[in-house]
C-alpha cells in the first residue's frame, strides 16, 4: 500500500467515508491503511468501514498543539470499531467540561469533522453518540 492508497484514505475521509487497510492473510484491520500487516506481514487491501463502535478510552485535551488552541478543550476517544480496528478521533456531542458524562463502552458512530488549521482546512476523524 503506497502513498496513493494513503491519499485515497484522505480523499475518502474528505467525502465523509471511513476506510482502512485489511490484511488479506489474517484479516486484521488498521486505520489509516499501511503497506503491510503489522501482525503477520501480509499484503493489505483497502476496505470500507461502517464506522460504528464503542469507546475504549478517552481524554480531555486542555493544552492542545498550537494549531488547535481555538478548539480546546476537546475530547479525544479511542474507539474499537465493529470490524475490530482501533482508531482515535475527536468525540463530539459531549461537554469536555463534564467528562463524567462520557462512559467507557458507549456506542458511537463516525462523523467526519471539517476543521481549520491556520490557513488550511481539512477533514478529521470524529465520533458522535450512536
Amino acid at each position: 500500500m503506497g502513498e496513493g492508497q494513503l491519499s485515497r484514505f484522505f480523499s475518502e475521509l474528505e467525502a465523509g467515508r471511513l476506510t482502512g487497510g485489511k490484511c488479506k492473510n489474517c484479516g486484521s484491520i488498521f486505520i489509516p491503511p499501511r503497506p503491510l500487516c503489522s501482525r503477520c506481514g501480509g499484503e493489505m487491501e483497502t476496505v470500507n468501514l461502517k464506522g460504528e463502535g464503542t469507546i475504549e478510552s478517552f481524554t480531555v485535551i486542555h493544552v492542545p498543539p498550537v494549531f488547535l488552541k481555538e478548539a480546546a478543550p476537546y475530547i479525544l476517544a479511542l474507539v474499537r470499531l465493529e470490524e475490530g480496528a482501533l482508531v482515535m478521533g475527536r468525540l463530539l456531542g459531549y461537554d469536555p467540561n463534564k467528562p463524567e458524562e462520557v462512559k467507557i463502552g458507549s456506542r458511537v458512530c463516525f462523523q467526519p469533522l471539517r476543521e481549520k488549521h491556520g490557513e488550511k482546512e481539512e477533514t478529521i476523524i470524529a465520533f458522535k453518540p450512536a
